[in-house]
């Protein structure tokens, strides 16, 4: 994606763009999509910083026995004033969503919301909540020279994807020496409060880390006797064992303190962490100034040393703190890093490479701050942000309208000041898609599910039947009767259902813990990426072959990507342990994949000695199928009246691709910026990179919904006579549905074949070179039908093949609408 111009001189607070510039295909981008409320509250109540988490769900529908992927979405928010205060039955609320947030209705009466300000999600697949005030009872003791404390930690834990909950026994001690030495008074007797302070997480090495923040005297008082405090950042580890595939929640964990961040002078409070994909823990936390700013830090063992703490920065505003308030991590199952945060307004931002500490893409995401705000810019929303991924690459980002005031009862909206929005409280959510580099994706998930792809399979494996599984219903504990609820262990669904979530995986059924995967794609493809994930956090192999016609086979030959050590064997891949896909290059001309997995083990979770999985899989072609895309496609120009769309949309529910793109001229403010009727685009785009060729060949399917004027397309390249661009062959499907062509006397001329219908697919094919073009129909089975041979659209000649148009009938009139997948242009 093209970013704006970098930043003359850093500002405070931080200048983040609203708009993310021109997406690239050669670039990882991030698309903003619709914002939605979640919640409104009742005249005079509050509702703000949501604290959301999301569930993988899978159901069988029992009239057509196939299965749907869904996340259940639980969202608890504060519905009382921004003071510290112990939990109350009306201080908070909670929402439950059971479609991935596309709506939302009242949690039931079982989700103890005041106890959940911060919500996590175990290996196991059990969500882990923590109360906001985290501590209960203190008990200090002398311990030599020093004096220990003690404390149960308040921890709830749920066993049906957020329905109900339990209370977890946990406790935490230590002494005056354990704590940061750069606190002024290094006394657990100065301890005065702890609050959790992020979401808590489990590492793929079993590892609870739960972010907390400490207050502390700092051993001075204000002119009225009032003790002065200081905050200071910290994580509580505990290594909680495992029974039948289930973390043992029946025993007590023992947490160890581990400091984050401590200084003398400044507070850092608020705090993300994540695995990464490499396996080290990385924080970010909030420091408090005259702004607050973010900082990052990292840890290659669980939490218990850290790098120096650095400033989080934007690639574009090089060294200009960025400024915010609770950060927000998460990783999607394609490895992207994605930040959230706010205050001012609210924002994201992606780690293209992954590690967290750089960070690019910056855009605001909603706001309302107050109008010629001065040095109230901080009134309106909260900046209390939050991140739920619910797909292969897309994710919502929680927000709040106002933030609740303070008890000076004058930020938020509070105050009588004219907001970009409104004065009302309000939770919204707003739907991002973070791309990976590339176009090309291939549906496979749609294709095996409408049977124009089939898979024959060994990695059909159920997990330990104390692990909480997609099939596991919400508002139900993990039975044995999940394994055979859907399609899901005997589908081997898990490898594609676009969630990196431990036990949402392909797995292994045989003894020696080894598994094959052979996918049969409904056609020949020119491979070109892989994205693979094997068993998290695991040291894991597999060995990838392709073929033409399922008999002869040939191991691929593979690009590896950063933290991959490249395999002298064709083929290999060896990795340290995923957790999400890493992309491997691909240069295969095949129609079957085969994946043979090596046995690893999955004892750290309580699983088989010997086991292996595919996480997650993605492959990628030269036939562009939009399946990345959230609403403007990517890799075209020119684009106009144009969006992503779903072909079930169009009463086509047998289509095996979940999105295309669909053409509507007109003034449709969905798919039109009001600049023209015209509907068109082309490709190239930019980050493409498509070198002029003497011939190329062009494929399509188009699903006519309306034509009235005429849908047009054009094979681009360079007039022999100038050398100058120009569309050298032109020709269309007129408003009678009859193929036709345009010559270089200026006028159309009718080509053979049937009717192109409405409402149908129709797959067309264009061959085209320097010296002629001929175009067909292609069926189902791959054979092709001659239309005819189309003429140069104009006497100058042609002199290369460089790309091609579509667009709708006229530039005046209206009326045509129609549905366009797999396109490749070869």
């Amino acid at each position: 994606m093209t970013s704006g111009p970098a930043q003359a001189a850093c500002t405070t607070p931080i200048t983040i763009p609203t708009g993310g510039g021109t997406p690239r295909a050669d670039q990882a981008a991030v698309q903003l999509g619709n914002t939605g409320t979640v919640h409104t509250p009742a005249a005079g109540a509050i509702a703000w910083s949501p604290a959301p988490i999301g569930a993988d769900v899978v159901k069988r529908d029992a009239g057509t026995g196939t299965d749907s992927f869904s996340r259940q979405l639980l969202m608890v928010y504060s519905a009382i004033r921004d003071i510290s205060q112990g939990a109350t039955p009306t201080s908070a609320g909670a929402r439950v969503s059971s479609d991935s947030g596309a709506t939302f209705t009242a949690a039931p009466d079982t989700v103890p919301a005041p106890q959940l300000s911060q919500i996590g999600q175990l290996l196991d697949g059990r969500l882990l909540g923590a109360q906001f005030v985290i501590n209960g009872g203190v008990t200090r003791e002398s311990s030599g020279a020093e004096e220990r404390i003690s404390f149960p930690l308040i921890l709830r834990i749920s066993q049906d994807k957020g329905k109900t909950w339990s209370p977890v026994t946990a406790r935490t001690s230590f002494t005056d020496s354990e704590l940061p030495a750069a606190l002024p008074v290094r006394k657990v007797s100065a301890l005065r409060g702890v609050r959790a302070a992020g979401r808590p997480i489990q590492m793929t090495t079993g590892a609870i880390v739960a972010p907390v923040y400490f207050t502390f005297w700092n051993g001075q008082k204000d002119s009225k006797g009032n003790e002065l405090v200081l905050t200071f950042a910290a994580t509580f580890v505990a290594h909680p064992s495992f029974t039948a595939g289930a973390v043992d929640a029946g025993g007590t964990w023992d947490f160890t303190m581990r400091t984050l961040s401590a200084n003398a002078t400044i507070n850092f409070n608020e705090t993300a962490v994540i695995e990464r994909q490499d396996g080290l823990l990385l924080a970010v936390v909030r420091q408090d100034g005259t702004v607050s700013t973010l900082s990052w830090r990292l840890s290659s063992n669980e939490g218990a040393t850290w790098t120096d703490y650095k400033q989080v920065s934007f690639a574009d505003q090089p060294g200009c703190a960025v400024s915010g308030v609770s950060p927000q991590l998460a990783m999607l199952p394609t490895g992207q890093l994605v930040l959230g945060s706010g205050r001012p307004d609210n924002w994201l931002a992606i780690s293209t490479d992954t590690s967290g500490t750089s960070w690019t893409q910056e855009q605001q995401t909603y706001w309302n701050a107050p109008v010629n705000a001065g040095t109230n810019w901080w009134y309106g929303s909260s900046g209390y942000t939050a991140l739920v991924p619910t797909g292969g690459n897309r994710l919502l980002q929680f927000a709040d309208n106002c933030a609740a005031p303070n008890g000076s009862g004058v930020n938020g909206c509070a105050s009588a000041l004219t907001f970009e929005k409104d004065r009302n409280y309000r939770i919204v959510d707003r739907q991002v898609a973070v791309l990976p580099p590339g176009l090309g994706k291939i549906d496979i998930a749609g294709k095996l599910r409408h049977g124009t792809a089939t898979l024959t399979t060994d990695l059909t494996g159920v997990p330990p039947a104390g692990a909480v599984t997609p099939p596991t219903p919400y508002g139900s504990a993990p039975s044995a009767a999940d394994a055979t609820s859907t399609g899901y262990w005997s589908g081997a669904e898990g490898a594609t259902d676009g969630s990196n979530a431990y036990w949402s995986g392909a797995l292994s059924s045989n003894a020696a813990g080894t598994g094959s995967y052979e996918l049969k794609l409904d056609r020949r493809y020119h491979l070109t990426k892989l994205g693979l994930g094997l068993l998290p956090g695991a040291a894991a192999g597999a060995r990838i072959a392709t073929s033409a016609d399922g008999v002869t086979w040939t191991p691929a030959t593979l690009g590896y990507p950063s933290g991959v050590v490249a395999q002298a064997e064709t083929g290999l891949i060896r990795t340290p342990g995923d957790r999400a896909m890493r992309y491997y290059t691909l240069d295969a001309t095949a129609r079957y994949l085969r994946i043979t997995t090596e046995a690893s083990t999955c004892a750290t979770v309580g699983g088989p000695a010997a086991c292996s999985m595919i996480n997650e899989l993605e492959l990628y072609s030269t036939v562009n199928s939009f399946e990345n895309e959230l609403a403007v496609p990517h890799g075209l120009a020119d684009v106009a009246c144009t969006r992503v769309t779903s072909p079930a949309g169009n009463g086509d529910p047998d289509h095996d691709s979940a999105t295309a793109i669909r053409l509507i001229d007109g003034d449709n403010a969905t798919y039109c910026d009001g600049s023209g009727t015209l509907a068109r685009f082309s490709y190239p785009g930019p980050g493409v990179n498509l070198p002029a060729a003497s011939a190329r060949t062009l494929q399509a399917g188009i699903y006519p919904v309306s034509n009235t004027n005429g849908l047009l397309f054009d094979i681009d390249g360079v007039r022999g006579s100038d050398h100058t661009a120009a569309a050298v062959y032109h020709f269309g499907i007129n408003s009678g549905n009859r193929w036709m062509a345009w010559t270089s006397a200026g006028g159309w001329v009718g080509l053979g074949g049937a009717p192109v219908p409405l409402n149908t697919w129709t797959t067309f094919k264009v061959v085209a070179s320097t010296t002629g073009a001929t175009l067909y129909t292609v069926d189902a089975a791959g054979q092709q039908t001659l239309i005819g041979t189309l003429p140069q659209a104009d006497a100058g000649g042609v002199d290369s093949i460089t790309g091609y148009t579509f667009t709708s009938g006229s530039t005046e009139k209206v009326g045509d609408q129609a549905v366009y997948d797999d396109i490749s242009f070869e």
